[in-house]
């Protein structure tokens, strides 16, 4: 059970109606929510359509008068009534009591809060009343929605700070209320000093007016309230400050409850807002603890900003607390894994992550992170497992692929041995197969084998059209680089068949006729100089490629200038492809290919890349 109270200071800013709007919210996502009405002055729960039911019934003053004649606590069963905000909705209430009936002034008034508690153990009152709540038709309630009374009274005290878990303020950013909300909040946040319970503040500035603002009035009296109140650090745990501007609607005479007739409006939004703030602080509400988890990255983000030594420990702390109740749930352990990561807390991320393969169905993604977590944890046979098991799985996609085999390189001093069998499965996915290749293609010596590995897939597998002009372009530069010059052409032709306009193909087609013949076409050149000298701040390869078309059409200059450009963007880390090899290499191997290169050119010697098979090199 989750007990929230609904605060104002002063009247006028939506109460009544955001507390409405948020039960029919939790009621309609299916939890047992009781309303209780503690606003004994002025009761405005019965107001509503839907809890008309309850104009009549005893409520808060009856229970009280009956344990002060009876010195017993009354059944809480006699005091509650339950109607339906929609059909097949229910909500529970309990009222402030009778304000129907002229005696109901004089009962509320005659009440002595005060003798109560110091008399006669009110305290222990309404802890029992607590309890009643939480064991109600022996399923108890999820949220307990209480309406408090504004000011600073008896009553008040009770509905802030002895029964709720929560206290939702709400206020329009005015001095007065400003002012008399400064020792009400600052007695809640002291309550665990006095020996009480830690209760959260929401802030929710109210009813504020749309109109345009050219003076920032708003937004002056809003930041003054933060200040002033101490709220809406983005760097603490604090539930989130929400919202609520004023609706002008004369539907509002009727009270409606918006979220229900008006679902799609700006107000029905904020009030959902307002539920799932209130619904993220409750750790037992799984939804609750989902919203919850999902802010904290950015708060801890926020944190580390200003080096909050304190929020470094806490939200991932919070995190923990939150997994230890919803043990077997997927979504939070993966959530919470989030927050360790950011923390940097790898151990308690690989046992998050555990979690959710385990009881999830999101088998793959997780286990990628865990095989991140534990090459953090020096765990590396483990992490090589979950890398081999992403690359060999059914249902990874290409965003599973990538950064998997790029891994491998991390867990294993033979990671071409692990995408050599990898490949060789004819169970291995074509992506998977495309990402693995560069491991293999580092070598001469196994370009056949991808080939082949290629184009049997190819010729067995119904695979899409991105994933065959990826596989054929792939296919094309391992028999390039193998000197199968003329398989090449054939396969690199099916592409441009449909796709006249692919450069990749295009130029690989030149390279393959250049092999072939011993010889390229003066057109073919010339077109590939002209497009690819336009490449602008592309990737070093792109570059590379144009200073070869740009040379082989006497260009000089501009394929000088094209070879400084993929120097430039030559980084060092996965391996890049060499069109001057035919092969993938290392970042340092890369920029000798373009060194070898920029000497031909600059000597005016005849162009001899080693894929043409002119000298001995891998």
């Amino acid at each position: 059970m989750f007990v929230t109270t609904f605060y104002s200071y002063k009247g006028g800013v939506g109460r009544t109606m955001a507390l409405a709007n948020v039960a029919a919210i939790l009621s309609e996502m299916g939890r047992r929510v009781l309303i209780v009405d503690f606003d004994l002055e002025a009761p405005g729960i019965p107001s509503y359509g839907p809890f008309e039911e309850v104009r009549g019934k005893p409520g808060i003053v009856d229970f009280v008068h009956d344990y002060l004649e009876t010195n017993a606590a009354p059944a809480v069963s006699g005091y509650i009534t339950k109607c339906e905000i929609a059909p097949d909705i229910p909500v529970w209430v309990m009222p402030a009591g009778d304000n129907t009936s002229p005696h109901y002034s004089q009962a509320f008034s005659s009440i002595d809060w005060a003798h109560l508690y110091e008399e006669r153990e009110g305290y222990l009152l309404i802890e029992d009343l607590k309890n009643q709540w939480a064991q109600f038709e022996g399923k108890g309630f999820d949220y307990v929605l209480v309406d408090s009374r504004t000011g600073n009274t008896d009553v008040s005290g009770i509905c802030t700070r002895q029964i709720p878990d929560v206290v939702v303020l709400m206020f329009i950013p005015t001095r007065q209320n400003i002012v008399g909300l400064g020792p009400i909040v600052e007695l809640i946040r002291t309550e665990p000093k006095r020996g009480g319970r830690h209760i959260e503040l929401l802030f929710c500035p109210s009813n504020l007016p749309e109109a345009f603002d050219e003076d920032d009035i708003l937004g002056r009296s809003l930041q003054s309230a933060r200040e002033e109140l101490r709220y809406g650090d983005p760097t603490q745990l604090e539930p989130p400050v929400v919202t609520i501007g004023h609706w002008a609607n004369m539907a509002l005479l009727d009270l409606p409850v918006i979220a229900l007739s008006r679902e799609k409006s700006k107000l029905a939004r904020q009030y959902r807002k307002l539920a799932h703030a209130i619904m993220a602080e409750n750790r037992e509400d799984r939804d609750g603890a989902i919203v919850a988890l999902t802010r904290m990255p950015e708060i801890f983000e926020a944190a580390r900003k200003v080096k909050s030594s304190q929020a470094s420990t806490a939200i991932p702390e919070k995190a923990k607390q939150i997994q230890r109740r919803h043990p077997e749930d997927s979504e939070i352990a993966s959530l919470a894994a989030e927050v360790f990561s950011e923390a940097q807390l790898y151990e308690d991320e690989e046992h998050s992550l555990s979690v959710a393969i385990k009881h999830g169905s999101d088998g793959v993604r997780h286990r990628l992170l865990r095989a991140v977590a534990r090459i953090n944890l020096n765990k590396k046979d483990e992490a090589l497992t979950d890398l081999i098991d992403v690359l060999t799985s059914k249902d990874a996609s290409s965003f599973d692929f990538m950064p998997a085999a790029r891994l491998l390189s991390s867990v294993t001093k033979e990671p071409e041995a692990v995408a050599r069998q990898i490949f060789g499965n004819p169970e291995t996915k074509s992506r998977a197969m495309i990402e693995l290749s560069p491991y293999l293609m580092t070598k001469r010596e196994n370009l056949d084998f991808v080939a082949d590995g290629f184009i049997e897939k190819l010729n067995n597998t119904d695979i899409s059209d991105e994933f065959w002009r990826d596989i054929i372009n792939s296919a094309s530069i391992a028999l390039i680089g193998a000197r199968r010059f003329s398989e090449a052409i054939d396969l690199i032709r099916k592409v441009l068949q449909d796709r006249p306009e692919d450069l990749a193909s295009r130029f690989n087609l030149l390279m393959a006729k250049w092999g072939n013949e011993r010889a390229v076409h003066e057109k073919d050149v010339s077109f590939l100089c002209g497009v690819l000298h336009s490449t602008s701040k592309s990737e070093a390869n792109r570059h590379q490629c144009a200073a070869l078309a740009c040379a082989l059409a006497k260009q000089v200059d501009d394929s000088l200038v094209q070879l400084d450009e993929a120097h430039a963007r030559s980084e060092f880390g996965f391996f890049v492809f060499s069109c001057w090899t035919y092969l993938y290499c290392t970042a340092e191997d890369f920029r000798r290919d373009l060194a070898e290169m920029e000497i031909a050119m600059k000597r005016g010697e005849p162009l001899k890349p080693p894929f043409l098979g002119t000298d001995n090199r891998n």
